[in-house]
């Protein structure tokens, strides 16, 4: 579960950061908090690839955010 999370943060992470770099291309600004987030995003991208057992494919992905949202769902039940 914990490698399910640090996949799942980190696409969440990386998609968050290009509304900002939009932004901030459009006011003529340089995107640095969007890299920011792009880098760290990545990060925990790959270190969850890299730390999961037996790795993850392409289709694992969507189960990963299944069972992360579960598991959100059942900790804000308690």
């Amino acid at each position: 579960m914990n490698t399910d999370f640090l996949l799942v943060l980190g696409m969440v992470i990386c998609l968050l950061a290009v509304p900002n770099a939009i932004k901030a291309y459009s006011e003529s600004l340089s995107p640095k908090f969007a890299t920011g987030m792009i880098v760290i995003g990545g990060v925990m991208f790959v270190a969850a690839l890299i730390l999961h057992p037996v790795g993850y494919s392409f289709a694992d992905i969507p189960h990963a955010v299944l069972r992360v949202m579960v598991g959100i769902m059942d900790f804000l039940r308690k």
